[in-house]
């Protein structure tokens, strides 16, 4: 129960679509959100104000008085005369930051343990109230750790400074801290960069011998190439070797087709006897000849055949003398084309092995001339290859000579930095810690932690503690908001029966509203069967039941409370006239409504106790038995009311809620999650 009042509008579920059901994680905190947060933790915000408040003011009174800081500082220019160029590097050693690295350098340089021991060797450091409440052995290290050194980007100034408790000591330590430094800066030796200069000449001496070496090759390798080697259109041997491959290309194709005739003239079949062949041998003085032989007699035989008849003696006899010509041309003839054609064999062989040697010795013409010519194509590229050495060989020459210039430079003036103490650490004027802006800035993270603390309890506060909470994260209507009895005007005994016993308290008028927002959930049709039950026990679910019951039936109505709770049965205890026996028992098939329900004292009220604690509660009220009993109970009252256990410790409610016009969630504000 909560002692916030709910309005209508958040009890009762407006007409519209229903909002997308969120989870608590999904939610979205507005900015109104955060106000009602703030304002429910007003108190724990306040009170952790005024602590972190406190706690603020006091360490920086403490800061104020026991750990007081006074700081100096000085500036010194740095300007380097380091080479810019790196012996045997290829690329400028210094870039775009070398100042900033440069003057980082030279703060590291400047606390180092050697410059920091001769620093407190002087008497003046040695006299300040820093150095005599530091213990023995620890003022180096201190030291190291007070001095704060680094660079001022975008400038070539170098600024130290230091921070101590007396206001006399930190800017007479920073400059004779300087003072030492630049000391040794100013004293440093130039043998390390004399080394620097031996050794580049002699690599500059060496690359200039690699040079001429390089250079006299390249000149043996252009003298053995022809003129024009190094232009491939130019080039003589090239130019043989493309008139080579033509002529490789023609003889391969001649010999070719000269292979093709031998073929052809090697075919016994005679296949390969051309028309020009033929006429060769018809144009022959003997064929001429018996041919003239064969037409003259087939002259004759026309003759005699007219004259003397088809079957006369002498036809027969010019006939037979025809056909013994007849196979004389033809054999003849064939004799003639067999010596042509082996007169053509021998021929075509001899072009055949004459063309065959020309291709043989035209392939090793070209051979050599493409020896030659890769000969002369690596020549090229060891002459390619000795060129490009050269000119970087040119290059590091010139970066070595700029090497050596720089070195002579620095060699010759004996240092490799300028400085100039451009601005000496001044005697503190007012302490720099604690600074008065802290006092402000820490009563603002006061508040600002105060707040966050406040909102983290809220936020990891799951508890239903508003009805906003209800309407934000449940899609169902709100009923009613029942107070608190602690914040009732009227003494309630007990809060199971309010509604009869102090029916003009602020609980039983809450309960009425209750009553007139069910009225309005639903048509009275669909409110006959009404389950009470809560998440966990303790929740309030049995004073809402009996409460409930009592408001409805002070309306007119016929109104039978049951006992449904198997686990934790309480209205017995509340009303003493219920017995033993009760809804198991009608549930297991003994006994009636009318033999087991009894009057509350209230009118149109009647109660019915939970009997008997069954050992299978959930099977006795799923079974038929209990539809009977609805049924029955339905036909004498206008609304049964039913106390059921709760939702997360038992599946009663679940099963009892099947056959429910409606469901009552009771929850507990602060309580339940």
């Amino acid at each position: 129960m909560t002692d916030v009042p709910a309005t209508i509008q958040e009890r009762i579920a407006l007409p519209g679509p229903v909002p997308p059901r969120q989870s608590v994680g999904a939610t979205t905190v507005t900015a109104g959100d955060l106000l009602a947060m703030i304002r429910r933790r007003t108190v724990l915000i306040a009170i952790l104000f005024v602590l972190l408040s406190g706690a603020a003011v006091g360490g920086y009174v403490i800061l104020h008085k026991y750990f007081p800081r006074y700081s100096a500082e000085a500036y010194v220019e740095c300007i380097s005369n380091l080479p810019q160029v790196d012996v045997g590097v290829q690329e400028n050693r210094l870039r775009k930051d070398e100042h900033e690295r440069f003057i980082q350098t030279q703060a590291k340089r400047l606390t180092t343990p050697d410059i920091l021991s001769q620093t407190l060797q002087l008497n003046t450091v040695r006299e300040t109230n820093w150095y005599a409440e530091i213990p023995p052995g620890e003022h180096i290290k201190q030291l190291g750790d007070d001095i704060a050194a680094g660079p001022m980007r975008g400038t070539n100034f170098l600024r130290v400074a230091m921070s101590t408790k007396s206001a006399a000591d930190p800017h007479v330590i920073v400059n004779e801290l300087v003072k030492v430094w630049l000391n040794v800066v100013t004293n440093q030796s130039s043998d390390k960069f004399q080394q620097r200069l031996d050794k580049a000449r002699q690599e500059l001496e060496r690359i200039n011998t690699r040079i001429n070496e390089k250079r006299t090759q390249l000149r043996r390798l252009e003298e053995q190439l022809p003129p024009g080697a190094s232009q491939q259109e130019l080039n003589p041997t090239a130019l043989k070797a493309k008139d080579y491959q033509t002529q490789v290309a023609a003889l391969e194709l001649e010999l070719a087709q000269l292979n093709q005739f031998r073929s052809v003239y090697s075919d016994p079949s005679g296949v390969g006897i051309t028309a020009e062949d033929r006429a060769a041998v018809e144009s022959d003085p003997q064929v001429l000849q018996l041919a003239n032989n064969v037409f003259l007699m087939e002259q004759q035989i026309e003759a005699d055949r007219q004259k003397f008849g088809e079957n006369h003696d002498v036809v027969k006899t010019m006939q037979t003398q025809l056909a013994v010509a007849e196979d004389r041309l033809e054999a003849k003839r064939i004799q003639l084309l067999l010596e042509r054609q082996a007169d053509m064999k021998e021929a075509v062989d001899t072009a055949y092995y004459n063309t065959q040697a020309a291709l043989f010795d035209a392939n090793e013409r070209l051979a050599l001339v493409q020896a030659e010519l890769r000969d002369q194509d690596q020549t090229l590229f060891q002459i390619n290859t000795l060129k490009d050495e050269i000119e970087n060989d040119q290059i590091e020459k010139e970066k070595l000579n700029t090497a050596v210039i720089d070195l002579q430079r620095v060699v010759l003036e004996k240092s490799a930095i300028t400085v100039d103490f451009t601005q000496n650490a001044v005697p503190p004027i007012e302490r720099s810690f604690p600074s008065l802006l802290m006092l402000p800035l820490g009563i603002v993270l006061a508040l600002g932690l105060a707040v966050g603390i406040g909102l983290l309890v809220e936020i990891l506060d799951t508890s239903v503690r508003t009805p906003q909470d209800i309407v934000r994260h449940l899609d169902v209507a709100m009923l009613g908001v029942i107070p608190d009895i602690d914040d009732e005007e009227i003494d309630i005994a007990q809060v199971e029966t309010a509604v009869r016993d102090s029916p003009r308290s602020m609980v039983a008028e809450a309960f009425r509203r209750v009553r007139t927002n069910l009225q309005f959930s639903a048509p009275a049709a669909r409110q006959r069967t009404i389950l009470i039950t809560s998440p966990r026990p303790e929740d309030g679910k049995t004073s809402v039941a009996i409460n409930l019951a009592s408001v409805m039936a002070q309306g007119g109505r016929r109104v039978l409370l049951v006992d449904a709770n198997f686990r934790r049965p309480k209205l017995s205890r509340i009303f003493p006239d219920v017995g033993s026996r009760g809804l198991s028992n009608m549930l297991v098939g003994e006994g009636s409504l009318t033999s087991y329900a009894v009057s509350s004292g209230t009118p149109m009220l009647d109660i019915l106790g939970s009997g008997p604690i069954p050992p299978n509660p959930a099977e006795l009220l799923g079974g038929e038995m209990f539809a009977t009993f609805l049924e029955d109970a339905t036909s004498r009252y206008d609304h049964i009311i039913f106390d059921s256990a709760p939702v997360l410790l038992a599946s009663d409610a679940l099963v009892v809620s099947t056959a429910m016009d409606g469901v009552i969630l009771t929850v507990r504000a602060h309580e339940n999650s």
